[in-house]
Parts: structure tokens; sequence; C-alpha cells
């Protein structure tokens, strides 16, 4: 709306609505030129990296309908558009920011993320040196990209020092990265049962350049030796545990093997890579600040919660927290991943929850067909064959909860909207629901999926 007044008024011919348009989506290129993670300036700012991610697609869509009305403009007067190097230029910019829309589309990405990992950043490149070659030199609109280059050098240099530091450390070895499967190995998605690899992966990560570690960060990683397209290129995973022991800090992710860099990690499971890794970035939640707490996750989203997990065990035992009560709601898929993901649930930290009565899990494997059975010595791990009850599970929690409440989603799209619709019909002062940065995909389309979780912005 605001662009369009801009536009608009006051009233002009034309030609001139044509020319405030394309010096209007220079302005909305401004924001979107934030260096090379956008994770980065979301930190910086405080705000989630959903609603960062939100913010920058549709600045980016504005700037390109913006685009492409100026050169709807120009092309319909044409007498204005001659043969020249500044109308080359033009076209350039315009076919670049339309394959940018054209390839930024859901179902493309989802099928090709490591095309668009790539190719947006090359055609934004060309996109603005185009337009930088378009522009006359004088004019507003060159003046204000100008000021968008000169941001983006200065965040992409202070970005790179930050990495530098963090993985170039005098007399330390570079980061090592130890991929563990966690599940037996079946074909992925179209591929013969001669080539199956391990579809769910513990990625172990010993970094040069200890920090202190909070649940909600993430961090992207990256391994040459996978490739020089798909190895180099920094792919973002939640930090799902961590240990610090004389040799230094170690995090653990969680990779569910679908395509592209998840792929290649199956392919070479068992095997050590040298590694480089670009963050911390993320914004935790207190989930310490409230009295019951309720995680909801399905398949591998469980890795958003581990570390929440582990922090309200190292809060209660110390008395920083007020929460007494915590309840994991956790639906998997099938017998494989059940196996996989056992091993996590009898950890120590699993039992210090459950033996203190301030926790109760409720794991749902919806296609094993076994009888209900628990699980470690407190009998609070039930796991089940059903499909979680989450309108009934919400309304007790909620209806007889002790002191605040938070809801916590890190799962499909199916089950987040049920727990969305129920905890809104009980929204006060007293009920919170966040939704995690990363979302796992839906069962229904993990298959065409290339990524094992996503940055996603829903509701």
């Amino acid at each position: 709306m605001v662009n369009a007044l801009f536009v608009t008024i006051p009233k002009a011919t034309w030609a001139d609505m044509g020319t405030r348009a394309g010096t209007m989506a220079v302005i909305n290129l401004i924001p979107l030129l934030c260096g090379p993670r956008l994770s980065m300036v979301t930190k910086l700012l405080g705000i989630s990296l959903r609603t960062s991610l939100a913010s920058h697609s549709w600045i980016g869509r504005t700037a390109i309908a913006l685009a492409a009305f100026h050169i709807v403009i120009i092309t319909k007067d044409g007498d204005r558009f001659s043969r020249t190097w500044g109308s080359v230029f033009g076209v350039v910019a315009g076919s670049a920011l339309g394959l940018i829309f054209i390839l930024s589309i859901r179902p493309v990405i989802r099928r090709a993320y490591e095309w668009f990992l790539n190719s947006h950043l090359l055609l934004a490149a060309i996109a603005l040196l185009a337009i930088w070659r378009h522009l006359p030199t004088k004019t507003a609109a060159a003046k204000f990209l100008n000021i968008g280059i000169c941001q983006w050098a200065i965040i992409s240099a202070v970005h790179w020092s930050l990495f530098a530091r963090r993985n170039f450390v005098f007399g330390r070895p570079f980061a090592t990265a130890v991929v563990t499967p966690l599940s037996s190995a079946k074909p992925v998605l179209d591929m013969p049962a001669s080539e199956a690899y391990p579809t769910l992966l513990q990625v172990d990560i010993t970094v040069p350049r200890p920090w202190r570690v909070r649940a909600g960060q993430h961090v992207f990683l990256s391994i040459p030796g996978l490739g020089l397209f798909t190895g180099l290129r920094g792919h973002p995973f939640v930090i799902a545990w961590w240990d610090r022991d004389r040799s230094g800090l170690t995090i653990s992710i969680l990779v569910s093997s679908k395509n592209g860099f998840t792929r290649e990690l199956s392919r070479n499971a068992n095997k050590t890579f040298r590694a480089f890794i670009d963050g911390p970035f993320g914004i935790p939640h207190d989930f310490g600040a409230y009295g019951t707490v309720i995680m909801i996750a399905t398949g591998i989203g469980i890795a958003g919660h581990m570390p929440y997990l582990k922090d309200l065990v190292s809060g209660y035992n110390s008395c920083e927290v007020r929460t007494r009560r915590i309840l994991l709601i956790w639906q998997i898929q099938n017998e494989g991943q059940e196996d996989a993901v056992r091993p996590w649930m009898v950890k120590p930290w699993m039992d210090k929850i459950l033996t203190q009565d301030t926790g109760m899990v409720s794991l749902h494997v919806t296609e094993s067909g076994k009888e209900d059975e628990e699980l470690g010595t407190h009998s609070k791990i039930k796991v089940t064959s059903t499909s979680p009850d989450i309108e009934g599970l919400l309304r007790k929690e909620i209806g007889g909860r002790r002191g605040d409440i938070i809801v916590s989603l890190c799962a499909d799209n199916a089950i987040a909207d049920r727990a969305r619709t129920q905890v809104q019909t009980h929204m006060d002062k007293g009920v919170r629901l966040v939704e995690l940065d990363f979302q796992p995909p839906s069962f229904e389309t993990a298959a065409k999926d290339t990524r094992g979780m996503e940055f996603s912005c829903r509701g």
C-alpha cells in the first residue's frame, strides 16, 4: 500500500509513475541486502528467524512487482526504450528478478533446494550488478542503490570476520564432523535397494573455538569433502545436544536424509570430515518462566525441543526455573524411527526429568501396530501405536495447569494446525503458543522434500 501511494501520488503521467516504480523497487532492495546470512541480522535485531524470512520474501516480491510495473510502462512507451547498453542491462536485471521469483515458489524449493540456494545468490548478484549499470549515476535510484551496496559490504565484512574467528584458531585443528547412522539402511526416494542408506543420522561436530550453547540456537554446516556445490554451501541445522570435556565443545545435530547435502551425508555414514560452521544464530525462548511446558513434536522435530529439555533439567536442579510440569508429545511414523530415537529416550537427562515427578513423555508410533508399552524404570515414557489426541491432552493440561503455560510446536502442518486451533480457544494472559524456527516436513510429503528440517512461517 505504501509503495502504491508513492508511485501514484501526486498524480502524474504513466511515464512518471513507471520511473517512480523503478525507484521504489530499488528502495525495497535495501532491506534485502543483509549480507550472506539473514540469520545474523535477525539475531542483531532481536526478531525471530521465521518473521525475518517472511519479511524477506514479501519485500522481495514487492520489489519484483514494482520492477515488473516499471518494465511494462517502459515497454509500452516504445520511444523511451532504446537499444542502448543501459536498456540491455535493464533487460538482464528484469530477467534475473523474474527467475528469482520463479525459483522461490515453494514447490520448486522443495524439489530443488540445493539449486535454489546457489541460484538465488547468483541471480541476486547478477540483478544487482545489472541494475547498477542500468541506472544513470545522478538519479535518486542510483543513490539508494549505493546505500544498499554499502550496507551489504559492511554486513558481509562483519559476517566473514566472525566466521574466520569461529573456524580458524591458531594451534588448534579445524572443526571435525563425525557422521553416525541412527537408523537402518533403506532406499532413499526412488533409489534401488542396492544403494540403500540410513535415513536418520547424528552428526557430532567438535568445534575449534567453544561458546556457551543455548537452547534454540542453530548453525550452518559446511563439509567441503562432500562436493564443491553441495558440501561447500552452508546448510542450517538446529543444535540438538552438546557436551563439554577437556578436548573442547562438541555439538550434535540430527539429520533426516532426503536429497542433496543430506543424501551425501548418508552415503558417507561412519566417516569423519573436516567441517566449517557458521554461527551460532537464533533467539531462545524462556521456557523456564512457565509453570507448565507442553512440547509437541513429529519426527525429527524432536531435535528442536531437546535443548530446551536439557535447560529445564539444569534449571530445575539449581532451582532457577518455575517449571513444575513438562509434557512431551512425540509422534513418529514407523518402527525404524522408534529404534533410532530409543537411545535418546533413555538418556540420563530424560530420567532426571521423569524421576522428579516433573514430566511425562507420550511417544506415538503410528505405523508400528504394536501393543502399548512403557520405557524406563519410572513408567512415564508411554509408547503407543495410536495417533495423539492433541485436543484432549491440551484441554486437560490447560484446564489443570500449574501457573502459566507455554505450548511449543515443532511438528508437521496437520498436528500444528490442530494444536494451534485448540490453544486459541483457551488463549489468555497465562497461555502462550510458540512455533520454533525449524519445522519438520509432513510425513506425506517428506519423501519429496530435499531438506531434513525447514525454516517455515505458518499462522
